[in-house]
């Protein structure tokens, strides 16, 4: 599997009511499977926020995380998903439902799933928001299927991406403000206002004192 290259790719911004929208529907969705499972974990962090919304649609109030690391630098891999900080509740005999945003690799879902079962669980499904088909591990419940890969943004990581693209951006000496917009635009497909690249080149500055 390989993915675009860096320098130029499409990315995708979503929104909270749209986000909002897909997390009521991957509920529904598990309802309709009659899977009935009486702990989420959420795999920190994107599934932090899918995870507490789907917790709300089926009435579950035990939720825990554990979290897993695959991804660097925004749309950039590390070589190795690994779990970072492991399980610290009991799962034994219990039917359990694994939330993350989306599958991409599919590395950080399968390495979470390996480590859950290590807790002898009743059962396990695992859900997601969008799943992509650069996977090679489909979740049991997903809402949307992407087949051209592009990178998704998710309302909870918005600011973190966009900083790492403009620095991308300045890095290949580009500095003023009209014009990163424009770049990022060629390249990633993003439309952001010159306000927002200004607060953003100001975080940069604030970070490197």
């Amino acid at each position: 599997m390989t993915f675009p290259a860096k320098k130029h790719f499409r990315c995708e911004i979503l929104s909270w009511n749209s986000v909002a929208r897909d997390a009521k529907k991957l509920s529904d969705l598990i309802k309709s499977s009659r899977y009935k499972p009486s702990i989420v974990i959420a795999i920190a962090r994107g599934g932090l926020v899918p995870a507490r919304i789907v917790c709300d649609y089926l009435h579950i109030k035990d939720l825990t995380t554990i979290k897993a690391e695959h991804w660097g630098i925004t749309a950039t891999p590390d070589k190795k998903a690994v779990i970072k900080f492991p399980l610290c509740t009991d799962i034994k005999n219990k039917k359990v439902l694994l939330v993350d945003d989306t599958t991409d690799t599919g590395d950080t879902l399968r390495v979470s799933i390996e480590h859950l079962k290590s807790f002898n669980p009743e059962d396990l499904k695992t859900a997601v928001l969008i799943h992509k088909t650069t996977s090679d591990l489909i979740p049991d419940y997903y809402v949307k299927k992407i087949i051209k890969w592009r990178w998704i943004t998710f309302p909870w990581h918005f600011w973190e991406d966009m900083v790492t693209f403009v620095e991308e951006v300045k890095a290949g000496g580009i500095h003023s403000e009209e014009d990163i917009c424009s770049e990022l635009k060629r390249r990633y497909s993003i439309d952001l206002k010159i306000s927002t690249v200004k607060e953003i080149l100001s975080d940069l500055d604030r970070r490197h004192l």
